[in-house]
Order: structure tokens, then sequence, then C-alpha cells
């Protein structure tokens, strides 16, 4: 037998034409108030998995928000109202956001961590805290633990909503920052980056208003004597927050001036 004869004749696939597939409106989870963030083009079984992104500004429209991108899967399909159930599967601030969040001369402190919600939700969180100046080992080991304690109080007392709006609007953060600048002054705390490794099945999504209170978190930090500032590290934040707008003020009258 020839060559060509052993070989195994390749399944012809099926083209399917432009005529064939559908718009599909995708839907956020309730968490998100079912706001429609866009149109797929396909078919039912080749929407279905889909990720979509969009920015947090598309629901605070607040510009602040706008370097903030929200992750959503879709996880049912509706063939007769052509429209997408979505869960929430995580969340990424732009990579040239996350770059200006580290100064020339700070310390950049990252955790990456698994964190099991109250209701069986994991998430894997990756934490960035940036220092004003070039902190020691000693603090950087101090920020990094505080930060990691106060995401896993956070996660074993919250629902996975509550959890996801602690995240994305900013709560998490700021009491990381709290804690932490009582070890070193801190310049930036983010959580730059949220991925659902899996969750519970039969869970929907409750109302969680981003207004939701939240409790102050206690770390019980054990200081060295290496940790602590010393004298000629001490740093006056204000002076040295003025210091650079005034910097920065004179290096736009410079370009204007030129242009």
């Amino acid at each position: 037998m020839s060559q060509k004869a052993k070989r195994k004749k390749k399944a012809k696939i099926k083209k399917v034409s432009f005529k064939d597939k559908d718009w599909y409106e995708i839907i956020t989870p309730k968490l998100f108030k079912f706001k429609p963030i866009g149109e797929i083009l396909g078919l039912d079984n080749t929407v279905l998995g889909r990720t979509v992104e969009a920015l947090l500004f598309d629901f605070t429209d607040d510009f602040n928000d706008i370097n903030l991108k929200l992750r959503f899967k879709v996880i049912n399909v509706n063939p007769e109202t052509k429209k997408c159930e979505t869960i929430f599967i995580g969340h990424q601030y732009t990579n040239d956001f996350v770059r200006s969040l580290v100064g020339r001369g700070a310390t950049k402190i990252q955790t990456i961590q698994n964190l099991t919600t109250k209701d069986g939700f994991v998430f894997r969180v990756t934490t960035i805290c940036s220092t004003i100046k070039r902190a020691r080992s000693s603090q950087i080991v101090l920020i990094r633990k505080i930060s990691r304690d106060i995401l896993k109080e956070f996660a074993k007392s919250l629902n996975h909503e509550k959890f996801i709006i602690g995240m994305i609007y900013g709560e998490f953060q700021n009491q990381i920052a709290r804690v932490s600048k009582t070890i070193y002054p801190l310049s930036s705390s983010k959580l730059i980056k949220s991925v659902l490794i899996s969750f519970p099945e039969g869970i929907k999504d409750k109302a969680v208003s981003p207004d939701e209170q939240f409790e102050i978190v206690e770390v019980d930090v054990k200081r060295s004597r290496k940790s602590e500032i010393k004298r000629t590290e001490r740093i006056n934040v204000k002076k040295f927050v003025k210091k650079n707008t005034h910097t920065t003020n004179n290096k736009k009258e410079e370009t204007s001036n030129f242009d």
C-alpha cells in the first residue's frame, strides 16, 4: 500500500457561516445589579465558557476606577432571550498603573496567597505595598505578614460577595496600609490582582452595596529592635509629599514653557 493510503483521512470540519451565528448579551451577576456589559457573537455551545472584561469605571462612573479591569465568565446561556449569565472570576489593574505604584528608591513588597471565604470560594490574591524609601528586610517581613494576616481574617469572616466588594473598592488595602504604616511609611497599598480558583456549585450571588461597612481588623504585630525605624531613617511624610509635588509641578512648568 502506498503511504497516501496509510494516512488517515482527516475528518472534514464543517465551517460555521456568519449567518448561523447570533449576538448574545452579557449580563453581570446580581452583585453588580445584572448590568449588561456588551455583546458577543457565536453559537450556544461556543459562547459558553467565554471570559469578558469590563472596567470598574463602567459601574461607578468614577475616573479613579478606570485602571481596574473586572473579569466575568459565561456560565449559562439562554437561547430564547439571547442572554448570558456570568460569574465574577477576578480583577486586575493595568500594567502601566502597577508600574507607577513603585517609585525610585522605594521597596516593593509583594504577597501572593490563596484565600477561602466563609462560603467556600477560593481566590488567589496578589497584593503590593510600596514604601516611600528603601525599607530593611526585617520591616519587609513584618509588612508582608500584616497583609497576609489581615486578608486571612477577612476571608474567614466574609461571604464571597462582600469579599469581592472589599477587594475592588479598596477597603482591604486601606486596612493593610493603616497597620503597615506603623512599621514603615507607605506610598501605596493595592490588591492588584485576584483570580477565582474554585467555587461550590449551586450558590447564587446576593446583592451587596459598595458602601457596605467593614469591621476594623486588628493584627498582633510582634516587633523586634531590627524592625524599628531608626532616628536616621525617620521621614517627615508631609514634607516628603510636598517636596515631590513641588518637583513635579516645576517639571510641568518647564515642559509648558518649552512648548
